[in-house]
C-alpha cells in the first residue's frame, strides 16, 4: 500500500514537472493594424547614469517660512506661501533660525536623496531676511 502512494505520488510529481517544463511555442494572431501605427513598449528601465539626466529647474524666488524639525537628526525646512515644502541644502548657518520668514532664490535638485525624507531639494543661491526667527540650537553636524 505504501509502495503504491509513493509511486502515485512520484508519478504526480513528474506529471507536474513535465507540464511546467514544457517547450511549447505560443504563438498569437497579430492583429489587424493596417492603417494604424503600432508602438512596442517594453519594460525598461535606463541606467543610473542616465536616469541623473533630468531637466534641470529653472532658478527661482519662493518666499515662505523655514522652520526647525527635530528629526533625523534635526534639519530645516522651508514651506513656502504656495505651500511647497523645500529642503534647503546649502542655507548658511546664519540663516537657520526657527520661524523666520526668508526669500530664497535658486533651484531644486532632481538629483540629490536625503535621509530627511521631507520637501524637495534646494540649492539655494541666495538669501533675503524678510522677518528673523528665533535662534535654535543646531546640531553643526549638518
Amino acid at each position: 500500500m505504501k509502495k503504491n502512494i509513493c509511486l502515485h505520488s512520484l508519478f504526480i510529481i513528474a506529471l507536474t514537472l513535465v507540464g511546467c517544463g514544457g517547450n511549447e511555442e505560443v504563438t498569437a494572431t497579430e492583429p489587424d493594424h493596417k492603417d494604424k501605427e503600432v508602438l512596442e513598449v517594453k519594460n525598461y528601465t535606463p541606467p543610473p547614469e542616465e536616469l541623473s539626466k533630468g531637466v534641470k529647474t529653472a532658478n527661482q524666488w519662493h518666499t515662505g517660512t523655514l522652520k526647525f524639525y527635530n528629526l533625523e537628526g534635526g534639519f530645516f525646512g522651508f514651506t513656502s506661501e504656495r505651500g511647497q515644502k523645500l529642503l534647503p541644502l546649502n542655507l548658511g548657518h546664519e540663516y537657520r533660525q526657527d520661524g523666520a520668514i526668508l526669500k530664497i532664490f535658486g533651484h531644486i535638485d532632481n538629483d540629490i536623496m536625503t535621509i530627511q525624507m521631507w520637501g524637495k531639494p534646494f540649492k539655494v543661491e541666495q538669501v533675503e531676511v524678510i522677518k528673523a526667527g528665533n535662534k535654535t540650537p543646531v546640531n553643526d553636524n549638518h
